[in-house]
């Protein structure tokens, strides 16, 4: 898929959203993030105009203590966040990316498998729409979200290459 920047003034740095990390604003700035074998979730109320991306390496925290690399905690505190800030989680859209692993095979799927059907399945819990999903594959995707807008693109990153 060709890689579409996000409309938007392109003087404007877009803001880093390391892995384990997650922001919601309404700044013009975008978000970005390198994504591999995680998911990069981005959350946008249309009608607020609030938006945030998370970027979590584990599907669940299980008996870990709460921390935004794993989905379901990171999932939940970005919509917290969005809401708290003025957005409606029944208004919230979503873009989903990552997933990828190297071609191996495995038994059950590998973890970028199972971080992105903790994803779907969060947002579907929660009947959040999910307007365009790239997952899978055997590269990383840097990920450029606009949170004013709600748009979002992604671009494969090749093996030695950007």
């Amino acid at each position: 898929m060709a890689f579409t920047p996000v409309p938007g003034p392109s003087s404007i740095e877009p803001v880093y959203v390391p892995p384990g990390r997650l922001l919601a604003t309404r700044e013009p700035r975008p978000l970005t993030s390198i994504v591999s074998t995680g998911a990069v979730v981005c959350l946008w109320d249309p009608v607020s105009g609030y938006g945030g991306m998370c970027h979590f390496l584990l599907p669940e925290s299980g008996t870990a203590p709460p921390a935004p690399r794993f989905g379901d905690v990171a999932l939940r505190q970005l919509a917290d966040e969005l809401v708290r800030l003025g957005a409606l989680e029944r208004r919230l859209r979503a873009h989903l990316f990552g997933g990828s692993a190297p071609p191996v095979p495995t038994d059950g799927g590998h973890l970028g498998d199972h971080n992105v059907q903790a994803a779907r399945a969060w947002l579907g819990a929660r009947s959040i729409a999910i307007w365009n999903a790239e997952t899978g594959g055997a590269n990383a995707r840097k990920v450029l979200f606009s949170p004013i807008s709600g748009s979002a693109s992604a671009k494969v990153i090749a093996p030695g290459g950007s």
